[in-house]
């Protein structure tokens, strides 16, 4: 009876190897057939028909000895949905979208807007809400070229993080794009990448107008507005301050900084917006022959010589954002925050950025000189 026993506990365990194996074999033969897309790009089609796009993503291709390669497709279609249909009709695999890190818009296509295509990606069940929103200088195909490796999406996804963990450009995935999008006091602003030669580049950040792409900043003025907006923990400045002959260069890493906003109201309406950035850090590169390094009275004139150069440069960001009426600080926000909801209901929104005067200071506190110190 016993010797049964252990016979068919043996016929168990062989039977459920068998199982496991062949389910193991099938979900192999699943993944091969799927084609994962990382990435999707969007630019205008060739095509007279202005409300066509061409769209292009990457998927892996599977061998026969299970290893993979990426191909490239493109499409002209109507919509997403059906440019994914279109797609999946030009390979033997099943196209799948669960996997899309990131949506990268060409300019010209930005330009008209892409609101269409962020409510797209929001209602797909199968897409999460952390998809980064990318704006690319020229086409945004022209990305997908350019990147020599096999995991496209990857590249791009940590080209991005890299940046946004440095505060060199903001955040922006679809669920931050849509909530600036849908409140009434600031416009969307997301990264901005483009080629080089032959190679990728973070470029700074592309500035909208509710969902059109206006504008870009560079990577200096980006980080100036991310300083005004309270979005950075700790970052670096290059800080170029022109002499008789040439320029003094230093090297700021701070890795505190805290804007401090006023409001000056006169009577019902607003005099004037005033932010006021504290930040402390540590001098790691100055260029002055005559800097020993160690001195207070030579930190003092550093950290003059950057309040004065940043002050100078924040000033020149808001006529940038004047000028494309792009309010990605946030200065219809900041007035909204300060009346009374009827108040703000009887001022046009539109004049705010225009109107309000925005006068921006900063306080520089050098703790060290690096290694010096």
């Amino acid at each position: 009876m016993g010797e049964i026993t252990v016979r068919n506990l043996k016929l168990l365990v062989i039977v459920f190897s068998l199982i496991f194996l062949l389910l193991g074999c099938n979900d192999q033969k699943i993944i091969e057939n799927l084609g994962f897309m990382s990435v999707m790009c969007f630019d205008k089609a060739s095509d007279s028909d202005e409300e066509k796009m061409l769209v292009t993503s990457t998927f892996p291709s599977f061998s026969d000895e299970s290893t993979s390669t990426e191909i490239k497709l493109d499409t002209v279609a109507y919509s997403k949905k059906e440019a994914e249909k279109q797609l999946s009709a030009k390979t033997e695999q099943q196209i799948v979208n669960g996997q899309i890190r990131s949506l990268i818009f060409g300019e010209e296509f930005a330009s008209d807007g892409i609101n269409r295509i962020i409510q797209s990606v929001e209602r797909d069940r199968e897409i999460g809400s952390q998809v980064k929103v990318v704006v690319a200088e020229g086409e945004a195909s022209a990305i997908l070229e350019s990147i020599p490796i096999e995991s496209t999406g990857n590249y791009v996804d940590k080209m991005l993080k890299k940046d946004t963990d440095k505060f060199t450009i903001p955040y922006a995935d679809i669920h931050h794009f849509s909530r600036d999008l849908l409140d009434d006091g600031i416009d969307p602003v997301v990264p901005l990448i483009g080629v080089e030669g032959k190679d990728v580049v973070v470029k700074g950040s592309a500035l909208f107008r509710g969902d059109q792409y206006v504008g870009n900043l560079t990577i200096p003025e980006s980080k100036i507005l991310l300083l005004l907006i309270g979005k950075v923990k700790s970052s670096d400045l290059v800080v170029k301050i022109p002499q008789e002959s040439g320029y003094r260069n230093f090297f700021f890493s701070y890795n505190h900084s805290k804007p401090k906003v006023n409001v000056k109201k006169n009577g019902a309406g607003i005099k004037e917006i005033r932010i006021h950035v504290t930040m402390e850090g540590a001098l790691l590169e100055d260029t002055g022959s005559h800097i020993k390094g160690d001195s207070p009275t030579n930190y003092k004139e550093v950290e003059k010589l950057i309040d004065r150069h940043l002050t100078n440069e924040a000033a020149k960001l808001i006529e940038i954002l004047k000028e494309k009426q792009a309010d990605s600080l946030g200065v219809s926000r900041i007035v909204r925050n300060s009346v009374s909801y009827g108040q703000w209901k009887s001022m046009k929104e539109e004049d705010l950025l225009e109107k309000v005067p925005v006068n921006i200071s900063f306080n520089v506190v050098v703790r060290d000189n690096g290694m010096l110190q």
